[in-house]
């Protein structure tokens, strides 16, 4: 069996398998886990497809944590208790 490692930015990200038709792309990293068994031409199309991936702005992500402290104007604490006497229905 046969592997050729694919890096970016020196680390790597996955694996190329050689097939009969193609090679097949092993992720090693969650960034590039979408091509994962992604059957390939040839390593540079491979390659390209994971500079791609790994060249996108990031998403949207959460903020980091942080603490709301109410001020004037803001809603009162009792408004948020919804949430802890709303019933959810349960299946049967």
């Amino acid at each position: 069996m046969q592997k050729q490692v694919i890096e970016f930015n020196g680390e790597a990200v996955g694996a190329l398998m050689r097939e009969d038709n193609g090679f097949r792309f092993i992720a090693v990293k969650y960034g590039v886990w979408s091509l994962d068994g992604r059957l390939f031409s040839n390593s540079s199309e491979a390659k390209r497809a994971v500079k791609v991936l790994l060249s996108k702005p990031a998403g949207r992500s959460m903020p980091p944590a942080s603490f709301w402290v109410p001020g004037e104007g803001d809603p009162s604490s009792s408004q948020f208790r919804w949430n802890a006497v709303s019933s959810v229905p349960l299946p049967h």
